[in-house]
């Protein structure tokens, strides 16, 4: 097995949502801390927190981004799955730069023991941003199915080993897309 396949996970195992979970989860945590903090709610340890969670989360953010490349580079190019999957991977390279920023004056309030207003508002920017390209990535995996195994009937012991399943194709990708709109009413003379 290359190290690409092994970085990218196994069919139905992907490897870039867990990774995703995590650091959205410390950026979200950070995020929450300031608000508390800033509210007046133990402000030093609200400060050491959320500058302990959002460095969680930029430690995160290389082997996320990396897994991510690797799905979005599998994207075919022109395809509304790859326009989605650009729009996803800028808002959250967006999301990951206003929290790498946040942590300077969020080391300053790590130090200081206060909530510095600056860490504050780029958090929030940044969790905003987050909360977009979530979103988008929900709409990647599920609208277009992107990384997903339909496979329905899988006993449950195969469905949760990695590398047990493969992935087969499927009718409905060779199927036109079929409209989901209501037929318009027909006029009556």
């Amino acid at each position: 097995m290359t190290l690409t396949r092994r970085l990218k996970g196994h069919p139905g195992h992907p490897s870039h949502p867990p990774l995703t979970d995590v650091s959205i989860g410390a950026y979200t945590i950070a995020a929450a801390l300031l608000v508390l903090g800033a509210a007046g709610l133990q402000q030093p340890a609200m400060a050491h927190g959320a500058l302990l969670a959002i460095s969680a989360g930029l430690i995160l953010a290389p082997p996320t981004m990396l897994t991510g490349l690797l799905d979005w580079r599998d994207l075919p190019p022109g395809t509304p799955k790859r326009k989605l999957a650009n729009l996803h991977l800028a808002t959250m390279l967006a999301a990951t730069a206003a929290f790498a920023v946040s942590w300077f004056p969020g080391r300053a309030g790590y130090q200081d023991g206060r909530v510095h207003t600056a860490a504050l508002i780029l958090a929030l920017a940044g969790e905003a941003l987050l909360l977009a390209g979530g979103y988008l990535g929900g709409a990647l995996v599920f609208v277009h199915g992107h990384r997903v195994l339909s496979q329905p009937q899988t006993p449950v012991g195969q469905a949760l080993l990695p590398g047990r399943l493969s992935p087969r194709p499927q009718a409905a990708d060779s199927a036109p897309p079929v409209s989901q709109q209501p037929a318009a009413p027909r006029e009556r003379h």
